[in-house]
Order: structure tokens, then sequence, then C-alpha cells
């Protein structure tokens, strides 16, 4: 290419112009490399990797099945050779590889993790007994991204379990040069302020991008939060520090925020069989008084007429002593059977109907707030002798001392 100062030159001229110069230059043809193995993946049979030392980085693929003999990830030490070429589409040169050998020993980031576990495992960092989650929590703090689909899964699956929960986002990077700062400063937010549990999350990435949580003072700050913390970092593969150090290590975003809330549903179940329960050990409390009641009046017509046959016997005089003695008795006996039975009807809820109570129900639940009616509800008004349909059809405020 002519290099013309006044002329206008395209992105593809320039990048053509590079593209040659590569090709052109043989220190860049059949050149060895050897370095660590960051952000490993697979696609379309492809192996694309990143090589990298203390000071720079370098993109590598190795084309077709040629990668299948070799088992890679990152922290691993390899040595590759190849053909440094310009990828055009996206102006970025890359190592075209032809051969990977695997050196011996682990990579400088993997010294660093394992490093770093003895380290705070020493501390007994890892060893704490986990705090338990609250069972109807009221407030959850959430740090990760606002943008995230991490923070979407979250709000859609609390919204979905436990309606009833308000939650708290403490927007952070979570990955990127400022995102250690301001997960810090996140993690330090929310144990200022009272709340039921702190969420931390962020969705699947390569291991490079979950490095931040394998961050000594980051799993310090998570370790010192005072609050139950649940962790969702990565896919169900990935373990970082923190989740070691969390109360509940889930595997996605979408199941920390399960474990954090319970399902509505399986609480109106419980409720429900509660109420169910009760109500079975009322009427068998109701039963038990009834056949006492019974029993007690057999009693004292047995003990009655035991007495008449003595006082046949007896004088006169000492039959109306006696006679005194019995009415005396049996006016006992009247009041204290008057007394079981005013007991046995505050038991029975049929009584209450007969005064002048109803019982309002809105899809086979009792009513007992306004609060729980809408315009347009349709009730079942339970009287003493049968029940009746209505819909509710004004929200009016009555002064019940009118």
């Amino acid at each position: 290419m002519d290099w013309n100062e006044e002329r206008v030159y395209t992105v593809s001229d320039i990048t053509f112009y590079i593209e040659n110069l590569f090709e052109g230059d043989p220190n860049l043809t059949d050149v060895t490399v050897a370095g660590e193995v960051i952000d490993c993946r697979t696609r379309n049979n492809h192996l694309f990797f990143s090589l990298k030392d203390d000071y720079a980085s370098i993109g590598c693929i190795l084309f077709g099945g040629a990668h299948m003999q070799v088992h890679l990830e990152s922290g691993q030490m390899v040595q590759v050779t190849g053909d440094v070429r310009v990828y055009a589409p996206r102006g970025q040169y890359r190592l075209l590889c032809k051969k990977l050998k695997l050196l011996s020993g682990r990579g400088a980031m993997f010294l660093k993790l394992k490093e770093t576990y003895e380290k705070l495992n020493r501390m007994g960092v890892f060893s704490r007994p986990k705090k338990k989650l609250p069972r109807f929590p009221s407030l959850i703090g959430v740090i990760t991204s606002r943008d995230s689909a991490a923070f979407q899964d979250i709000v859609r699956t609390i919204s979905e379990r436990f309606p009833f929960v308000k939650l708290v986002l403490y927007h952070t990077s979570v990955q990127g040069e400022s995102a250690k700062e301001e997960i810090l400063r996140a993690l330090s937010d929310a144990n200022l302020r009272e709340l039921d549990v702190v969420i931390i999350a962020r969705g699947g990435g390569a291991k490079e991008d979950l490095w931040l949580f394998n961050d000594e003072e980051v799993v310090m700050s998570v370790y010192e939060l005072r609050h139950p913390v649940i962790t969702g970092v990565g896919h169900q593969i990935d373990t970082v520090l923190v989740d070691l150090v969390a109360d509940v290590a889930a595997h996605t975003p979408t199941a920390a925020a399960q474990y954090a809330v319970p399902d509505i549903r399986d609480v109106m179940n419980g409720v429900q069989q509660s109420l169910g329960l009760c109500y079975s050990n009322v009427l068998r409390i109701l039963n038990n008084v009834r056949e006492h009641s019974e029993e007690l009046l057999l009693e004292m017509k047995g003990s009655v007429i035991e007495s008449l046959e003595d006082f046949r016997k007896l004088s006169q005089q000492r039959l109306e002593e006696m006679k005194s003695a019995i009415d005396r008795k049996i006016d006992s006996l009247n009041q204290r059977m008057e007394l079981l039975g005013a007991k046995l009807n505050l038991l029975d809820p049929i009584s209450e109907l007969k005064r002048g109570y109803v019982i309002a129900e809105k899809d086979g639940v009792r009513m007992v707030s306004k609060s729980q009616l809408s315009h347009g509800d349709v009730l079942v008004i339970r009287f003493h002798d049968g029940s009746v349909r209505v819909i509710v059809d004004e929200d009016r405020r009555y002064d019940e001392r009118a």
C-alpha cells in the first residue's frame, strides 16, 4: 500500500495492511509460545483459549479435532506452536495453533487460589457454624448487577414463590477493574442495614470471570457479614471461595432465590392442614364433654333412686329432713347441669350461628377481616340452617357505635 497523508483510508485498508505485515514476517510463523491458560472454551469443535504471563495475554485457537486428546483447563501451563495472524472482522491478532503441549505444574492463578484457600482454612474461616436462614423473610438484600440476567431470575423467582418480600438491590459490577471495590462497598452497605438475608449472585462465565469471588478481601467481607448469606455464583459446576463461607451455596442465582423464600403454595397447604387439625380437636372435645355429661346424669339418677329406697325405711320426720337435703342436692345438680350446658353452648359453633352470627368464606377460606375482600368477590355466607352465595357490591365503612 502506498501511503498518502491526504488520502482517507477505510478500516479494511488499515486492517489488511497490518494482516499482510503479519503474514510476511517470518518471526510470526511457526513461533513457539509458553504461558498460562485462561478463558478456555470449545465452540464448533474448535478450542478457544488465551495464554497469559505477568504482563500480557494473547488469544489462541486450536482448530478441528486436534485438541481431542488434550484436556485443557484454566490454570494449566502449556507450550503451543503456530502462526500469529490477524482476525480482520474484529481487528484482533491471535495465535493459530498447530501443536499444543502440556507443561508440568500449574499457573499463577491456580497457585494463588491454593495459597488463599490454605491461608483462610488455617484461620478457621471455612469451619464456622452456618447461620440459619429465616423461614419467612421480609427484607432481602441482593448484591449483583441491575442489568444482569441473574438479577432478573431472582426477581422472577421470588415474585412467584413469596411475593410479600421486599428486595434491596446493591448494584455492582461483577467483573472488570472496578468490580472488586464495588462489591466490597456493597457488602459493607448491606452489613449496615437490618436485612433478613443477603443473596450474592452472578451468572455463569469463564473461570477468569468468576475469579473475583476467590479474592481474599471479598471472601473475608462475606465472612464478616452479620446476616445469613446465600451465594449463587456461576453454574452448577462452578465453585468459588465465597461459596465456602456462605451459609448456603446455591448452584445458580435462581436456586439462591429458591433457598431464600418458601413457596406460598406450600405455606397455604400447611395452614389448611393445621386448621383442619384444630377443627378435629374441637369436635373431639365436644364429644368428650357430651359423653361425660350423660355418664354424670346416669350416675346422679342411680344415686337418687338408691337414696329414696333408704328414705322409705326412715321415720316421717327423718324422711322430711332427707327430702329437704335431696331438694338441696338436686338444686345443686341442676345448677351444675346448667353450667355444663352453658359451656357446651360456648363450644358448639352451631350455637354461635343460632345467635345471629354467620361465617363468611371465599374459595373455601374463612374471611376474618374486611381487608381480605374486594369488589366483585363471591362469598358463601353460612347460617345455622344453611348457606347462601353473595357478591361483594360496595366497600363502605360503617360506624359500629351508631
